[in-house]
């Protein structure tokens, strides 16, 4: 992409249409031999005008030849040049003859194509040839005028196709550029989310406990509003962080922070490590689940008084005893306990359910459906549920995250009740 990124496609344009223009030096030939037979003032007047003509329409039709937008010459420029040319060839003779035919196959060659092209061609060097032996020239000396007029509809005919592919090269790195800059807002924006989103929440629910401790227990209260302070610096340090640059979150933190803000309300968190070290790679991902998990249970886990983390070497399973009903906005997805859990997947889709759009790519917006296969666009898919409730924005976040580790992520009501989170990474069964 960096090479794409850097060709400067304006200057090359500005470069061909100089060296374009600078063709109609050749006019010094003809020019000369006019003027070195000393024309009356009549011929002189009507050369310098059809001259004029000549080369405003030729670099008209060069710019926009190497211009952007359409390579097709204006009417009047085309008009204009064959005109002067047809104007010029009883005055300047031999010499405009052998030289005129270079901008002739040039303006035909952008200004049509195939039969079109192959007809104007043809007139041209039957124009040429026979205007050269009206001059006197002998046969002989003029055989290789009509090869030569043929290798130069090839180059020409070669020119606008690599005109054309510069045009439309230029356009594309304008989209990679464009595309690069959403998917990196994309980006931004999951990221602050996913690092406000448990934070904000711990605020929240410790500034609701201060407001009902404020009279009985005012020690513990200011307690509590003082770790609502270092909480709210401390989400100032994170958005900072977030602003300067890429942080990958730490297992042990999330984890010990999730214990935290679970413990505030009333919900023990019980984990179990993994037997073997998890790699780095993967580490950074199941800290992203524990802290949409732990986020997902203080909102939306009403009636939970515990909460169990279950971790692999390449996955990890969040899940908790709520009833689901208290406090279950739109978008949380959660149903009374036992009922048929919700399921969303990364990488397979479901044979029932409905569809939720997962805008992923290069900021392209598409939704993706049904039928994606893992690492192409992956479908996020719920089941049967209460109208108008599906995954809400931080699963939307999380799916998307494993799916660009090439994982497989699951939420749903279990058998047993309550809700659980499912993530596991390719190269390991399913916990």
């Amino acid at each position: 992409m960096s090479n794409v990124m850097e060709l400067d496609f304006s200057r090359g344009g500005s470069v061909a249409r100089a060296g374009s223009s600078a063709w109609l030096l050749i006019l010094t030939w003809p020019l000369w031999s006019f003027f070195s037979a000393g024309p009356e003032l009549g011929p002189v007047l009507w050369v310098v005008a059809g001259i004029g003509i000549f080369a405003t329409c030729w670099i008209s039709m060069v710019r926009r030849m190497f211009g952007p937008g359409s390579m097709t010459p204006r009417p009047w420029a085309l008009i204009g040049l064959l005109g002067s040319v047809l104007a010029l060839l009883p005055v300047l003779g031999a010499p405009w003859a052998y030289v005129s035919f270079v901008f002739v196959v040039t303006a035909l060659a952008t200004a049509a194509d195939g039969l079109a092209f192959g007809v104007g061609l043809a007139a041209t060097i039957a124009v040429e040839v026979g205007a050269l032996l009206a001059f006197g020239e002998p046969i002989g000396q003029i055989w290789w005028v009509p090869l030569i007029i043929v290798v130069q509809a090839v180059a020409v005919q070669s020119m606008k196709h690599m005109g054309g592919l510069l045009h439309r090269l230029n356009i594309a790195r304008e989209e990679v550029a464009q595309l690069a800059i959403d998917n990196e807002r994309l980006r931004f924006a999951r990221d602050l989310h996913d690092t406000l989103g448990h934070t904000l929440s711990s605020i929240t629910i410790r500034s609701q406990l201060a407001a009902r401790l404020v009279r009985s227990d005012p020690e513990r209260a200011a307690c509590e509003m003082g770790d609502v302070e270092r909480a709210a610096r401390q989400a100032l340090d994170e958005v900072r962080q977030a602003v300067a640059g890429y942080r990958a979150p730490s297992l042990s933190e999330e984890l010990e922070k999730a214990s935290r803000s679970l413990g505030l309300a009333g919900i023990r968190l019980e984990v179990t490590p993994a037997e073997k070290p998890i790699p780095a790679e993967t580490e950074v991902v199941l800290a992203w689940v524990v802290r949409e998990g732990a986020t997902n249970v203080l909102r939306h886990g009403a009636g939970a008084r515990r909460c169990w983390v279950r971790l692999w070497v390449d996955g990890i399973e969040i899940r908790d005893d709520g009833n689901g009903k208290a406090g279950d906005p739109a978008g949380s997805g959660r149903r009374p306990a036992g009922s048929q859990g919700d399921r969303a997947e990364v990488g397979q889709g479901l044979e029932t359910g409905h569809e939720l759009g997962l805008t992923q790519g290069l900021g392209t917006g598409h939704k993706l459906g049904a039928g994606h296969d893992a690492g192409a666009g992956h479908p996020l898919r719920t089941g049967p549920g209460p109208a108008g409730r599906g995954p809400g924005t931080g699963l939307q976040g999380l799916a998307e995250r494993v799916a660009s580790a090439g994982g497989r992520l699951e939420v749903g009501a279990p058998p047993e009740g309550g809700y659980r989170l499912r993530v596991w990474i390719p190269g390991t069964e399913a916990p």
